[in-house]
């Protein structure tokens, strides 16, 4: 199976909004899709959450009308999580209910070549942090209880993998142990997350799990110190996921951020999209909802 894994688009509703009062999102994601014009061989498009950064039923309508065309291209199915600024509510006036709960935008998608993805909603109204509830877990054992033909991937916007940084550790996903004790035994082949807006791998329950970078923004986690910085780069991962359970190939390009068009800074990655200081940080964490 051959993904295609974006993440963090933070789509608006209102096209003049600027995220950080600089990046055009929706430019930014047209010129991902523009680098990626010639790709071929794609089983699956993943989009790993924070698809929206209003929460608004115009940023869905405005999401899948640049990734639908593109996906029906490469004749893929596309699945889409929810993340931390995402509206399960707002998104299911666009692509429907979920598929046991109307609470969760928990879906099930198969592929041509019959393997299945499993997208699980970790949203928490109002929050920066992850969760998932029990009935999404016993959902998670029931569809995972029978193995798919192609094997299966997990997608959920919060990766259960410890952050890099003191801030993103403040947004992590809760309950990573009891989400472990489902996925034992089963045939998830890997997991897709975002979140974290820079690629990471780890594993959880000996399965692999993949970070990709953010498409709206690209962290800096080896040099970000007392400090929280962002580039004006987008990013996409292309995965190689084998049924018979070996590690998948991971390959991951960045680019300069098409939606940074204008004023000093247009183009230069030197300039952050945003620097945030101890003081910032901590009144992050102190928001994050915990």
């Amino acid at each position: 199976m051959r993904i295609l894994h974006l993440s963090d688009t933070h789509l608006y509703g209102d096209r003049t909004a600027r995220h950080y009062g600089r990046i055009d999102t929706a430019a930014a994601l047209r010129g991902v899709l523009d680098r990626l014009a010639g790709l071929q061989g794609v089983d699956l498009v993943v989009h790993s959450g924070d698809a929206s950064e209003d929460g608004t039923v115009e940023s869905y309508r405005r999401l899948h009308a640049l990734l639908d065309p593109f996906a029906a291209t490469l004749g893929a199915p596309l699945v889409v999580a929810m993340g931390n600024h995402d509206v399960p509510a707002a998104y299911a006036q666009v692509a429907g209910p979920g598929d046991h709960d109307p609470r969760y935008q928990d879906r099930v998608i198969t592929t041509v070549g019959g393997a299945r993805a499993v997208v699980l909603d970790s949203s928490v109204p109002g929050a920066g942090y992850g969760h998932l509830d029990p009935a999404q877990l016993e959902w998670l054992r029931s569809v995972l209880a029978e193995p798919s033909v192609g094997g299966t991937v997990l997608v959920v916007h919060h990766p259960p993998l410890t952050a890099a940084t003191r801030m993103l550790r403040a947004l992590d996903l809760d309950g990573v142990d009891e989400l472990a004790e489902v996925l034992v035994g089963t045939d998830v082949r890997a997991i897709l997350s975002g979140h974290y807006h820079h690629e990471m791998t780890g594993q959880l329950a000996g399965i692999p799990v993949h970070v990709t970078p953010g498409i709206t923004n690209v962290v800096d986690p080896v040099a970000a110190g007392d400090h929280e910085r962002s580039l004006a780069l987008s990013g996409a991962s292309i995965l190689q996921i084998d049924a018979n359970g070996t590690a998948p190939g991971i390959i991951t390009s960045l680019w300069p951020n098409a939606g940074d068009p204008g004023g000093d800074t247009a183009g230069d990655v030197r300039v952050p999209v945003y620097d945030f200081g101890p003081e910032d940080v901590q009144a992050i964490i102190n928001a994050a909802g915990r």
